[in-house]
Parts: structure tokens; C-alpha cells; sequence
């Protein structure tokens, strides 16, 4: 037993969130924002969790709060101890000592949760010399994500896990939608930040009053994700944009836009982007739009004085161990 460092990436959904629920498809892509976690086995039964750049902090012996930087860091940090608690006792670990630092903001639809769960999972059980296959690593990430999330999809795991861009069908193994080349993207925040779980409740809630109607948004939906796939694998960057388009207006249709992502979109298509929409939950967060080639600086720029803007660049590499410590 040692101490291990693992690092995971964000991700942003191109086509199919909230359709995934419902085994619908998905492309999503790892973006270069990361999540790393540094864990240390013990022998005392007790579980530390520290977020570094949070300053917060939770120290618990068995179901005991032993110190806390307040009140709200216990909630915040529950999912993890619950991840924990379970490695403890399906692994007969006696206890960690976990610190995480992430690059990644929470609340806006970059998967912050998988990062920090799958990069802690990972950490931990690589520390009590368990190792972290990706079998493993997804089974114990997943407890803390379904602490979190309403009917997690198990996309966000996916895409930090494996990284580059995936196609991902709930229940079915991945795959990787080959692209041989760089593609920059443009990450636009509303900072305006959601709730996931209330998000994929108020879609569950319309789909139960109108079943026959969402099964054929859902079958558009998986029509745009292979067209995407195609598109991106031949490096058809106008035909991404305009499936990026179609995607937020299914979206729309189901109500998980509001004004500020309807209107960072239209400015960043106003801006000279090919296409663009929100990704992940909805209800604020980011929007994901693609310039064209040479242009996302232009482009960025061309956004700045509305909105923060980042360009990344994708595909990006998933779950890796580090050498240095957090």
C-alpha cells in the first residue's frame, strides 16, 4: 500500500443527452479540463476526504462526523464517503485518506462528478493494491454517481474513462468514433449553473405524459447521433455544425433550454460558429459550438464581450495515473 494519484477528463455531449436515459445514443467527447485525486490507505477505520481547491474538508469514523469545515461540506462530500464505505466492504480496506483537486466547475454540464468519482475510485483502489480495471473502477465510480444523479446514464463515466469521443448506448459497451485529425471546439458559459437529477426528472415527468411522442423525438435524436458520428469521422466540420443545431432544437423541444442558452447560441452562430448547443443537462452550463477550420479564435474573440469563452481541443486522453501527488 502506497500513495497513488489519478487523473480523469471532463467531457462534453455533441449529440443525445437526456435520449440516453432511454437508451437512446450519444457522441460525447473528453475535453482537456481534468480532476485529480490523491489517495492513501489506512489501517484505522477512519475516512479524509479534502477538496483542495474548495477548502473543504470531512474527517468521519464509521458513520460519525469526527471534524468538518461546515455543515454543507458533509452533504457535499457524502457521495465519495458512500464510494468509500463501499470499497471498504467489498474489498476489506480500513480506511483513506482521499485529497482532489479539479479543474473542472461543478454544476455545468461538464461531468464534473464522474471526473472527481472516477479519478477517486481509481485512486483508492490502486492504493489498496486493488487493481483499477475498468470494470472495477466503473462499479465502484458508479455508487457515488448514483448518490448524486437521478437515473444516471453511465455516459459521463464512460467518455473520462476511455477519453477520446465515444459513441455510448446505456447497457452496451462503447466505441470510439475514429478521428485522425485535431478538432478545436468552443466551451461558451452561461455561468448559470443546474441540478442534473432535477433536469433528467422534469424530462422523465414529460416523456410519462407523452410516451409516443418522446419515442419519436428519441428516434430523431439517435438518427442525428449517426449522422454525427459519420460527419465527424470524415472530418465534415459544416455537417457537425448543423447536427449540433438540429440537437439543441430536440433539446429545446423537450424543455431543457432556456433564453441564455437559446442566446448563446445564436450569438456564437452570429459570431461565425458553424453550429452550436448546449451540452449536458440543460438549464445552464455551457454551450459547445465548432468553428470552422483556423477560425475558433476568431470566433472566440468575436463572443468575448457576452460570454467567457474557451477553446479546446479534442480528442483528449481519459483516466491516467499520475507520478505526482496532489
Amino acid at each position: 500500500m502506497g500513495v497513488e494519484t489519478y487523473s480523469s477528463p471532463a467531457k462534453a455531449i455533441l449529440c443525445g443527452e437526456h435520449f440516453v436515459v432511454y437508451r437512446g445514443r450519444a457522441i460525447a467527447c473528453a475535453i482537456p479540463k481534468r480532476a485529480y485525486a490523491t489517495a492513501s490507505a489506512s489501517n484505522d477505520g477512519m475516512i479524509s476526504i479534502e477538496m483542495l481547491d474548495e477548502g473543504q474538508s470531512c474527517v468521519w469514523r464509521g458513520d460519525k462526523v469526527v471534524k468538518s469545515s461546515d455543515r454543507r461540506t458533509i452533504k457535499r462530500l457524502r457521495p465519495l464517503k458512500t464510494m468509500l464505505d463501499y470499497i471498504m466492504e467489498r474489498y476489506g480496506a480500513k480506511g483513506f485518506k482521499l485529497r482532489i483537486k479539479s479543474e473542472i466547475p461543478r454544476g455545468m454540464g461538464l461531468g464534473s462528478s464522474a471526473s472527481v468519482s472516477l479519478a477517486a475510485a481509481s485512486a483508492c483502489l490502486s492504493a489498496s493494491n486493488i487493481d483499477p480495471t475498468p470494470t472495477v473502477v466503473t462499479d465502484v465510480a458508479s455508487v457515488a454517481e448514483s448518490v448524486i444523479h437521478y437515473r444516471a446514464s453511465g455516459i459521463d463515466l464512460a467518455v473520462s474513462l476511455h477519453g477520446g469521443v465515444i459513441s455510448f448506448i446505456r447497457g452496451e459497451k462503447p466505441s470510439q468514433v475514429p478521428i485522425g485529425y485535431g478538432l478545436e471546439l468552443l466551451l461558451v458559459s452561461t455561468e448559470r449553473g443546474r441540478r442534473t437529477g432535477e433536469m433528467v426528472k422534469r424530462v422523465g415527468n414529460l416523456r410519462e405524459q407523452f410516451v409516443s411522442i418522446f419515442d419519436k423525438l428519441l428516434a430523431a435524436n439517435d438518427e442525428i447521433c449517426s449522422e454525427m458520428e459519420l460527419a465527424l469521422s470524415n472530418q465534415r466540420l459544416e455537417r457537425v455544425g448543423h447536427l449540433l443545431v438540429l440537437s439543441h432544437n430536440l433539446l429545446r423541444t423537450i424543455g431543457v433550454s432556456n433564453k441564455q442558452l437559446d442566446l448563446a447560441v445564436e450569438s456564437a452562430m452570429e459570431a461565425g460558429a458553424l453550429g452550436a448547443k448546449l451540452t449536458g443537462a440543460g438549464g445552464g452550463g455551457y454551450v459547445i459550438a465548432i468553428p470552422a477550420e483556423n477560425k475558433a479564435r476568431e470566433v472566440a474573440q468575436a463572443l468575448q464581450d457576452r460570454f467567457r469563452v474557451e477553446v479546446v481541443r479534442i480528442p483528449h486522453e481519459g483516466l491516467r495515473r499520475e507520478e505526482t501527488a496532489v
